[in-house]
Order: C-alpha cells, then sequence, then structure tokens
C-alpha cells in the first residue's frame, strides 16, 4: 500500500489479506495492470511451498521461460531475487538462482492442453497452483474444463484422504468485458 493523503491506494492485487477467505478454487479476475499476476507470484513464493505455475498452451509455456515472458520478472527485480522457469521436455521446472552456491527448486509449470502426457507423474509436493490467464478470448483445441479437472485430480491424489490440506488453484484472467 502506497499512502496518499489520508487514503492508501494498493500497488497491487494483495492476496495476503484475503487469506481467510482462500478455499481450493480461487478466482481472480479483473482489469489489466492491477498486479494479479505479481500478487498472487508474491504470495506464493512467500509460502515457501512448492507449486505449479499453469498456462493453457504449450507456446505460452515457452514463452514463460525466455527472459522476455517471464512472469517472475518484475517481482525478481522489486525482491533482488533470481527465480526463472527452465525448459524441459513438456514441462518445465522454477529454480530460485538467488543463492551462490546451488539453484533451488520451487516449482513446476506446465500447459494444460498437454498436461495429460504427463498424468503418471507424483505431483505430491505440490501445494499450490497458479493457471495465469485462464479464460482465452479464442477458441481452445482442447476442451479446457475437462483437461483442467483431469489436472487437478492428477495433481492432487487423494491428499484430503490422507489428512492433507486440499491443493489450493488461483485461477487469473484478465476480464473479458466490462
Amino acid at each position: 500500500w502506497l499512502p496518499l493523503g489520508r487514503y492508501r491506494v494498493m500497488r497491487w492485487y494483495e492476496i495476503k489479506e484475503r487469506a481467510d477467505k482462500l478455499r481450493a478454487l480461487n478466482f481472480i479476475i479483473g482489469g489489466r495492470g492491477i498486479g494479479k499476476t505479481y500478487g498472487t507470484l508474491d504470495y506464493i513464493i512467500n509460502s515457501g511451498k512448492t507449486f505449479i505455475y499453469l498456462r493453457n498452451t504449450e507456446t505460452q509455456l515457452q514463452e514463460s521461460s525466455t527472459e522476455f515472458g517471464n512472469p517472475f520478472k518484475r517481482w525478481n527485480r522489486d525482491h533482488d531475487r533470481n527465480i526463472i522457469i527452465k525448459s524441459e521436455r513438456k514441462h518445465c521446472m522454477i529454480y530460485d538462482f538467488t543463492a551462490e552456491d546451488q539453484p533451488r527448486l520451487i516449482g513446476y509449470a506446465a500447459a494444460l492442453s498437454t498436461f495429460s502426457n504427463l498424468r503418471g507423474v507424483d505431483l505430491s509436493d505440490v501445494d499450490l497452483v497458479i493457471f495465469d490467464e485462464f479464460i482465452e478470448r479464442r477458441t481452445l483445441a482442447f476442451q479446457q474444463f475437462e483437461a483442467f479437472a483431469n489436472f487437478y485430480e492428477t495433481v492432487s491424489r487423494n491428499r484430503e484422504l490422507l489428512g492433507e490440506d486440499p491443493l489450493q488453484v488461483f485461477l487469473l484472467s484478465n476480464a473479458q468485458k466490462l
């Protein structure tokens, strides 16, 4: 928050202020540039929990793993960190290269469109998901809801039956119409 006279102006969308209201599925839809991704990344990184950064398509995922498209770029600069997405086959790994010694694995990244190829993997270490730009203005070449339901089941993998907290997902998007 930044002071502005007697009012306080929000710098970016603050999820941590709503932490007591968060559930398994959290939809955050709003105007462009209000910091939905930034605020969610801030909340997730500061949680210290392993997470998945999810995009709809392989093209979007690959672009996120470049210096140009790195979704952590602004957050890194503001927090003097070096978090990047490194591409590996049909998925990516998210590393924090801030420390001098070894890069630390903090999460994974994947495309919803090709996630069905990864269904047999063990993602029991994942507690949080950020699904960035989940609403598309165009028709997708796959059934998004069915793919998301399968993704959630694969990552969640009966954790609640084992007494663990449910997988928490943040679905982010710009508003498409006023």
